[in-house]
């Protein structure tokens, strides 16, 4: 009975890499219903600091380290990725100005984040009071973190 999981692992890679691309209806083939596509993705950071100030960030996942990087006023930093198939994709930043920092997540596997990202694109954007992220079902940035008084 052990034996079992590894078995059924060896016959669903085999099909997966023995199969053929064939037209099933429109653009799905036969390799999107046994491996479906993994969504991509862009997450932007943007500084809008009516201030002036820098906006110093530095994102990461468990797997990928994107770096610190210094935002001056209305420049953005931006990376594409996809999701994995467990869908346990976690990307978080830890963001600072003069007089207050965070650390906030922005992005993770979330029907509701997904539909304010409109499924592919979330935008936030650091501002005077706190991170906002671009509601694109509504329109509208929200207010999803406060500063953390502080450095």
């Amino acid at each position: 009975m052990n034996n079992i999981k590894p078995f059924l692992l060896a016959i669903y890679i085999s099909l997966v890499l023995t199969c053929q691309d064939r037209v099933l209806a429109d653009c799905t083939t036969t390799r999107d219903v046994i491996v479906p596509k993994i969504s991509e993705w862009q997450v932007q950071v943007i500084n809008s600091l009516t201030t002036g100030e820098t906006l110093f960030i530095h994102c990461k996942s468990n797997d990928n380290d994107l770096g610190e990087h210094n935002l001056n006023f209305s420049e953005r930093f931006s990376w594409n990725f996809g999701e994995n198939m467990l869908h346990s994709t976690l990307f978080w930043c830890y963001m600072s100005k003069d007089d207050g920092h965070m650390n906030v997540k922005v992005f993770w596997d979330d029907v509701i984040l997904f539909h304010r990202c409109d499924w592919k694109n979330c935008v936030w954007t650091a501002k005077t009071d706190g991170v906002y992220l671009w509601n694109s079902a509504i329109g509208e940035d929200m207010l999803s973190e406060k500063w953390e008084v502080g450095y």
